[in-house]
């Protein structure tokens, strides 16, 4: 319980702050209706006049493969802020000097950043379901395995692409994490690019064996990454400051 209040503290200060940077939500919001807006937009409005069932697959599509891609993007384009922002503005030596461990700061953080980031996600979802059911003649919803999917997959794979990435930005240099951080959203747009691709080409029947699966994987990755979190050290992260 007291690990957990300590982590909730940190992630409070995370979100505080994530409100007050105005170029990170500029950024967010930008990049979703670039990317991703145009993406679920124009494939839900082309299929104007198709029937139903055929919308409902293109909307079970487009949530299965793009929103996850968005949330991903967002915890990323947030994370800067509460990684390599605090070593360059110093402010992550006030932690370090702080009674918490690397731990309870690493969680905390993702945690901070997962929260807006699912945000984020939700708002996604409402407007895609909006603008499928304008173009169909009867209530498109998800299917159950995918509101399963948004439920319990997308978060934990957020929290493991931010958990994963902040770790990295903790234990590298700056130069290093610009190197990465070039290559992580020239990926990131590569899977957008994929993600539509998907759509248009028919998609995918989720089965719930099929979301179990994803949940067992993300929970094993998310774990895998709070482990390596144990081979940090404030004396590294002190040394990657410069």
């Amino acid at each position: 319980m007291m690990m957990m209040n300590r982590v909730m503290v940190v992630a409070k200060k995370e979100m505080k702050q994530i409100i007050k940077n105005r170029g990170a939500l500029l950024s967010v919001f930008i990049f979703m209706v670039i990317f991703g807006g145009m993406t679920s937009m124009g494939a839900l409005l082309d299929m104007a006049g198709s029937s139903d069932e055929m919308i409902s697959v293109t909307f079970n599509s487009l949530l299965l493969s793009l929103v996850m891609v968005m949330g991903v993007i967002t915890g990323y384009l947030l994370l800067s802020q509460a990684f390599t922002g605090e070593k360059l503005g110093g402010t992550i030596e006030t932690l370090l000097c702080s009674p918490l461990s690397l731990r309870e700061i690493w969680f905390g953080k993702v945690m901070g950043i997962l929260i807006p980031s699912y945000l984020v996600v939700l708002v996604i979802v409402a407007v895609m379901t909006v603008i499928a059911n304008m173009v169909a003649t009867t209530l498109i919803l998800p299917s159950m395995p995918v509101l399963v999917y948004l439920l319990l997959v997308v978060p934990v794979y957020i929290a493991f692409a931010i958990g994963m990435l902040g770790f990295v930005q903790l234990l590298l240099g700056m130069k290093e994490n610009q190197i990465i951080g070039i290559i992580v959203m020239v990926g990131l747009i590569g899977l957008i690019t994929g993600a539509n691709i998907f759509v248009t080409e028919g998609g995918l029947i989720v089965s719930p064996l099929f979301v179990g699966v994803l949940f067992i994987i993300s929970l094993i990755l998310i774990g895998i990454v709070a482990f390596c979190t144990r081979f940090l050290s404030k004396e590294k992260i002190v040394t990657t400051l410069a």
